[in-house]
């Protein structure tokens, strides 16, 4: 087989040249091959009670009584995917009757119901909502960290315990609503940190006795599960933070909750740290990197 070889300098550059198309057609058709596009949302709307709102975490917005910080993981998560249109309703002590209905807040002020946000155009919602459900997270936290005695949390294990196994069918019922109101909107349910460590005591928690501090512990995972079960139930999914945050407690080396002792600065009594902010941003930014998964409704 006898191949015919470039005899001029000019037959020489324009193999080439016709090389280099070759190569760079290849290229470009190589673009964008490596998998799906990660998804883009224009239009977030956050809602939660104080766990999403964030209280003192710093530049908080007293939005009524809300307390809503613009540095709570809403607004860190906006900033990451360049959302533009953000409508975060989170209020402090929202419970789920308060996304529906007019909320009064600690300062004696009313805001507008959280759904009233959500839209057909909404395309992303996160929603933290149900430890403050017959103010569960009042008597557990709240009460205890202000308390001068022990806080017998073990005394009331078994009406705690039927509050928490009560919330699951109103979270699905409540994310179905969401589902409803903004019928295209990817819908991430985010659960509560982890808050006291598996074991053991520290000067940053409320005065417990250990069968107390273990009935803390109980609720806080029972919390989880109901939350993660709800979100399977409503073919929704489920951002466990409670899992991610486990090394974190308020006892940590690097805790992403604040001790009983608030700051004005750096959070509220009980409550997120910026760092724990930054971490869950950062978590839920990971889950929307991928496509959502399918679910027949």
């Amino acid at each position: 087989m006898n191949l015919a070889l470039p005899r001029t300098t000019q037959q020489v550059l324009r193999l080439v040249a016709a090389l280099l198309v070759v190569v760079v057609v290849l290229l470009l058709g190589n673009v964008g091959a490596g998998g799906p596009a990660r998804p883009a949302y224009h239009h977030y709307v956050a809602m939660g009670d104080s766990y999403t709102a964030a209280p003192f975490v710093p530049l908080t917005d007293i939005a009524h009584g809300c307390y809503r910080s613009s540095n709570n993981y809403p607004h860190l998560l906006a900033t990451s995917l360049h959302i533009d249109d953000l409508k975060d309703r989170s209020c402090t002590g929202a419970q789920t009757k308060d996304l529906t209905g007019r909320q009064v807040t600690a300062r004696g002020m009313t805001v507008a119901p959280q759904f009233d946000a959500l839209s057909a155009d909404t395309d992303l919602v996160t929603l933290g909502i149900g430890a403050n459900n017959h103010h569960l997270y009042a008597q557990m936290a709240t009460v205890c960290r202000r308390s001068l005695r022990i806080c017998p949390l073990y005394d009331k294990r078994a009406a705690l315990g039927r509050i928490v196994d009560d919330l699951r069918p109103t979270l699905v019922a409540t994310l179905e609503q969401v589902h409803e109101r903004a019928p295209h909107a990817r819908i991430l349910l985010v659960s509560y940190p982890k808050l006291l460590p598996p074991t053991g005591d520290c000067p940053k928690l409320p005065r417990f006795r250990p069968q107390d501090r273990s009935t803390f512990r109980d609720i806080n995972l029972r919390l989880r599960n109901q939350m993660r079960e709800a979100a399977k139930d409503a073919k929704v999914e489920f951002v466990d933070f409670y899992a991610a945050s486990f090394r974190h407690n308020v006892c940590a080396r690097h805790p992403w909750v604040q001790g009983r002792t608030g700051s004005s600065r750096h959070g509220a009594a009980l409550h997120p740290l910026p760092a724990g902010q930054e971490a869950l941003a950062r978590l839920i930014e990971q889950t929307l990197r991928t496509p959502p998964p399918k679910a027949d409704r």
